[in-house]
């Protein structure tokens, strides 16, 4: 009886299974790998996407070392890449086609289909082509009620509202990005998408954006999709740093001993007018709350998927006390990278907008996937050598001392404004 028993509750326990039950080869694992995500998958990069940032993006290098290759929309902007304006690599033309923004070649279904701005309720929700979905409107539709009396009725339409540039250029006729997934069906997922449902408090300095019940919500019906396309034979899935503790912030003190007035202010603000410009002792507070029930969350579901879990809070906060040491051949070492930008004779993770990283940055959050990958899955995926990607950045070898620029010069004071914009 107790066989007969098991035979039954096998098949029922495999359908219900979300990822494949038995371990996967690495090269069964990443037959197929696909990408929902947000900047930080798509190579945003202070502050615009392009395909040199989208090629250096941690879910690029990742799947490079694990033998196999994503497919995107190449973008090329919009706005504008700091590094190549600040050292003259970007002249007039270079700079109002970056604005503009366009494709420098697409596919018809990407296999990559992070987004810059995205989280769990927009991979959901938008499209290419529509902010939402789901949005529905009232309008009139009119009819001939009898043949002499002409008049309407209210139906319910779709209420399709330009996305932005980023859907549109990335996405473009593919559909939202958990459908694009729907439809590749991968054999394996890079499934974070959660940094942007916290990351807002800092880059608008406000607790308006906080909404815990929608990511509860979004993610969850998120994993459960991704789950049902039957297909997924594993994936991986990271923690969200403290966003307070990103160079885009720093430490003020209100001359005039002002408690709301005080706390963390955006780089580019040389002084504080308003406490909206700045996050309180008690706002970060909230923060660090919210932060760490999200990540709970984004730890048990993803373990609950089968999906590798990497806890890059710790990472990022061990890096922001202790630095990230760089080791060469011959033992040559440029130092300890920091969490923030290069400055001369200081190598840091990440770009000119304080936010995301540079190609060292990404090179470093890939190893630390790819570690938790093979942790998982028992693969043996090579790590990225982390001093080549120093020595082949760009910002890293040449570094611009931002903040001096921002100060003491008039084009700088504008820059400033585009960051606040855009960061």
């Amino acid at each position: 009886m107790k066989n007969l028993l098991l035979k039954l509750l096998l098949p029922l326990l495999a359908a219900a299974a979300p990822v494949a039950a038995t371990a996967a080869t690495q090269t069964d694992m990443f037959a197929k790998p696909g990408v929902i995500g947000d900047s930080l998958s798509h190579g945003f990069y202070g502050a615009t996407v392009e395909k040199k940032t989208q090629d250096w993006a941690y879910p690029v290098l990742v799947t490079k070392q694990a033998g196999s290759s994503l497919s995107y929309n190449v973008l090329e902007g919009p706005y504008l890449n700091f590094e190549d304006v600040l050292k003259l690599n970007c002249g007039p033309i270079c700079i109002a086609s970056s604005v503009l923004g366009g494709n420098a070649s697409t596919v018809a279904l990407p296999t990559h289909a992070g987004i810059t701005g995205a989280e769990y309720s927009t991979v959901l929700r938008t499209s290419g082509q529509c902010e939402d979905i789901t949005a529905r409107k009232q309008e009139r539709q009119w009819y001939w009620k009898t043949w002499y009396w002409y008049t309407y009725r209210w139906v319910e339409v779709a209420d399709c509202q330009t996305p932005d540039k980023f859907h549109q250029f990335g996405l473009r006729g593919s559909g939202t990005q958990m459908q694009i997934m729907e439809k590749v069906k991968p054999s394996f997922l890079f499934g974070s998408v959660g940094a942007n449902h916290v990351l807002c408090t800092a880059l608008h300095t406000s607790l308006d954006c906080l909404d815990a019940d929608r990511f509860k919500r979004d993610f969850s019906e998120t994993m459960r999709r991704l789950a049902a396309m039957g297909s997924l034979q594993g994936g991986v899935i990271f923690t969200v740093p403290n966003v307070t503790s990103i160079a885009y912030l720093e430490k003020y003190t209100d001359p005039q001993n002002r408690p709301e007035y005080s706390g963390l202010k955006p780089f580019y603000r040389s002084s504080v007018s308003s406490a909206d410009q700045v996050l309180d002792a008690n706002e970060v507070a909230t923060i660090g709350n919210f932060l760490e029930t999200m990540n709970n969350d984004i730890k048990s579901q993803g373990a609950a998927m089968g999906f590798a879990v990497a806890d890059l809070k710790v990472v990022f906060d061990d890096i922001r006390e202790n630095g990230r040491p760089i080791t060469g051949p011959n033992g040559t070492a440029p130092g300890l990278a920091r969490a923030n930008w290069p400055l001369p004779n200081q190598p840091g993770l990440f770009g000119l907008d304080g936010v995301h990283p540079n190609m060292l940055g990404h090179a470093v959050f890939s190893n630390e996937l790819i570690k938790s990958i093979n942790a998982k899955y028992g693969y043996t995926i090579p790590a990225i050598s982390e001093y080549s990607a120093w020595a082949n950045d760009s910002l890293n070898r040449n570094p611009v001392d931002l903040k001096n620029f921002l100060d003491n010069n008039l084009f700088g004071q504008f820059m400033s404004w585009v960051i606040g914009v855009f960061a």
